[in-house]
Protein backbone atom coordinates (compact mmCIF):
# COMPACT_ATOMS: atom_id res chain seq x y z
CA UNK A 1 0.00 0.00 0.00
CA UNK A 2 1.31 3.27 -1.17
CA UNK A 3 1.40 6.25 1.68
CA UNK A 4 -1.09 9.04 1.44
CA UNK A 5 -0.56 11.65 -1.19
CA UNK A 6 -0.71 15.56 0.31
CA UNK A 7 -1.31 18.65 -2.49
CA UNK A 8 1.84 20.83 -2.05
CA UNK A 9 1.93 24.66 -3.37
CA UNK A 10 5.83 25.47 -3.89
CA UNK A 11 7.39 28.49 -4.26
CA UNK A 12 11.20 29.62 -4.81
CA UNK A 13 12.19 32.74 -2.98
CA UNK A 14 14.03 33.73 -5.68
CA UNK A 15 10.91 33.75 -7.99
CA UNK A 16 7.86 34.81 -5.14
CA UNK A 17 5.31 35.32 -8.19
CA UNK A 18 5.87 31.96 -9.60
CA UNK A 19 4.60 28.82 -7.93
CA UNK A 20 3.85 25.47 -8.51
CA UNK A 21 1.50 23.02 -7.80
CA UNK A 22 2.72 19.09 -7.07
CA UNK A 23 0.37 16.22 -5.31
CA UNK A 24 3.34 13.94 -3.78
CA UNK A 25 4.41 11.95 -0.94
CA UNK A 26 6.18 13.81 0.71
CA UNK A 27 7.76 17.78 0.33
CA UNK A 28 11.18 15.65 -0.66
CA UNK A 29 9.06 13.88 -2.78
CA UNK A 30 7.26 17.03 -4.47
CA UNK A 31 10.46 18.84 -4.68
CA UNK A 32 11.62 15.70 -6.81
CA UNK A 33 8.76 15.47 -8.90
CA UNK A 34 9.08 19.28 -9.65
CA UNK A 35 12.87 18.69 -10.52
CA UNK A 36 12.14 15.42 -13.07
CA UNK A 37 9.81 17.70 -14.75
CA UNK A 38 12.41 20.18 -15.53
CA UNK A 39 11.30 23.10 -13.28
CA UNK A 40 15.00 24.15 -11.14
CA UNK A 41 14.29 24.91 -7.72
CA UNK A 42 16.72 25.91 -4.60
CA UNK A 43 18.42 23.03 -3.71
CA UNK A 44 18.29 25.00 0.10
CA UNK A 45 14.88 23.61 1.01
CA UNK A 46 15.14 27.03 2.93
CA UNK A 47 14.71 28.68 0.56
CA UNK A 48 11.10 27.35 -0.57
CA UNK A 49 7.93 28.14 0.74
CA UNK A 50 6.12 25.09 1.12
CA UNK A 51 2.45 24.72 1.45
CA UNK A 52 1.26 21.76 2.73
CA UNK A 53 -2.83 20.73 1.95
CA UNK A 54 -3.73 23.19 -0.58
CA UNK A 55 -6.99 23.11 -1.42
CA UNK A 56 -9.12 24.05 -4.37
CA UNK A 57 -10.12 27.32 -2.81
CA UNK A 58 -6.60 28.63 -1.73
CA UNK A 59 -5.92 29.19 -5.84
CA UNK A 60 -5.98 31.89 -7.76
CA UNK A 61 -9.70 31.61 -9.28
CA UNK A 62 -8.54 33.36 -12.46
CA UNK A 63 -5.50 32.21 -13.46
CA UNK A 64 -4.25 28.61 -11.85
CA UNK A 65 -7.97 27.06 -11.73
CA UNK A 66 -8.20 27.18 -15.23
CA UNK A 67 -5.26 26.35 -16.05
CA UNK A 68 -3.80 23.19 -13.85
CA UNK A 69 -4.40 19.73 -13.50
CA UNK A 70 -5.96 17.46 -11.23
CA UNK A 71 -4.68 17.93 -7.85
CA UNK A 72 -5.77 13.77 -6.90
CA UNK A 73 -2.81 11.51 -7.85
CA UNK A 74 0.89 12.40 -7.39
CA UNK A 75 2.22 14.56 -9.94
CA UNK A 76 3.17 18.17 -10.96
CA UNK A 77 -1.08 20.04 -11.58
CA UNK A 78 0.67 23.49 -11.66
CA UNK A 79 1.72 24.26 -15.02
CA UNK A 80 -0.41 20.98 -15.89
CA UNK A 81 2.01 18.86 -16.58
CA UNK A 82 0.69 15.29 -14.91
CA UNK A 83 -1.70 14.72 -18.30
CA UNK A 84 -0.40 13.47 -21.35
CA UNK A 85 -1.53 16.03 -24.52
CA UNK A 86 -4.20 13.24 -25.59
CA UNK A 87 -6.07 13.21 -22.68
CA UNK A 88 -6.48 17.46 -22.94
Amino acid sequence: MSPPITSFWIKDSSTPNLGFGVTAFSTEDAVHLLRQAGIELDTDFTKLMIHENISISDLDQNHVIPNMGPMNFRGVWFPCLNLSATSR
